[in-house]
């Protein structure tokens, strides 16, 4: 699909996209971006999921038809912003990151669809793998990571009236380079979904940000009295499992994504204090019915995943 692919960061999700690529046949060369000081260039070199390496992102990424961002997420406006002069303008650029609105921003800054002046810029698509591991590194990367989830995909702005049909002023490139990141994604054996950036950042917060809130809440509040951890099972294992995540990207999805987010804190307070009170109660039947509910929900959606 690509001559030239530039992974910027390659750690678990980066080195593994890097493998899937490469085990699907998918590019001609994979370079690799990373931090000079960092051994994960070294690691996803003898890994093989990528040909070569860089540390600077313009030397990488000159002559790439596809770049990939798989850095923390407050590192891509600085990126996009060293990517601009560059890049030639059939080239595409995604990124794995969780959050997108602020990204969808800072990508139409540098890679206007209309630039002053004319002439034509690299597309940016934004993309969200719902994949991912609690662990991190290259080391850890797998060319099978991405199979059997969920890509979210984010367009600019103007295209949202046509992604399902007609084509304006504009639109055109974009709903090609569209296409193309959305296959990519496919032949990576992902499901892909298409949503505006700011329905995909109320969703995520809620389904993916919220549970790891939770999950390091949960730790902090069980560590107050660390005698007890020794006694934890597997509920209290499985539940807290995404706590061990990678501090600095949580940081920057909290951070980028600070309105859903804390939006989704207050919903899930709100059902935490009816619980409370029904318990405090002893009100057996409104118990109950919180239960009951969460079961069915859960379960319809188990069943229809299946």
């Amino acid at each position: 699909m690509f001559e030239r692919v530039t992974i910027v960061g390659v750690g678990l999700l980066g080195a593994s996209l890097g493998l899937a690529l490469k085990d699907r046949s998918l590019t001609k060369h994979i370079v690799g971006v990373g931090r000079k000081s960092s051994p994960s260039l070294d690691v996803a070199l003898t890994r093989k999921a990528i040909d070569s390496s860089a540390c600077d992102v313009a030397t990488g990424a000159k002559g790439s038809d596809l770049v990939i961002l798989c850095t923390p997420i407050r590192q891509f406006c600085n990126t996009l912003r060293d990517l601009a002069p560059v890049l030639l303008p059939d080239a595409i650029i995604t990124d794995v990151g969780s959050t997108k609105v602020e990204v969808m921003q800072w990508a139409a800054k540098q890679f206007p669809l209309e630039k002053k002046g004319g002439g034509e810029s690299p597309i940016f698509i934004g993309s969200h793998p719902m994949a991912g591991s609690e662990k991190r590194g290259p080391e850890h990367a797998r060319h099978d990571l991405y199979e059997g989830s969920l890509c979210l995909l984010c367009t600019p702005d103007d295209l949202r009236q046509n992604l399902g049909g007609g084509e304006s002023t504009g639109t055109t490139r974009t709903l090609a380079a569209f296409e193309k990141i959305q296959r990519l994604w496919r032949h990576l054996g992902m499901r892909t979904l298409w949503l505006p950036a700011k329905e995909h950042d109320r969703w995520v917060a809620t389904i993916s940000h919220l549970p790891h809130a939770v999950a390091f809440s949960l730790v902090n509040a069980a560590g107050r009295e660390p005698q007890m951890l020794q006694a934890v099972a597997g509920g209290f294992i499985d539940t807290t499992r995404v706590a061990s995540s990678d501090i600095d990207m949580w940081v920057d999805i909290f951070l980028t994504n600070r309105d859903a987010v804390t939006q989704a804190i207050d919903t899930f307070s709100a059902d935490m204090t009816t619980l409370r009170q029904a318990i405090a109660d002893g009100d057996e039947p409104a118990i109950r019915h919180a239960l009951a509910a969460a079961k069915k929900t859960r379960n319809d959606m188990i069943a229809k995943r299946k």
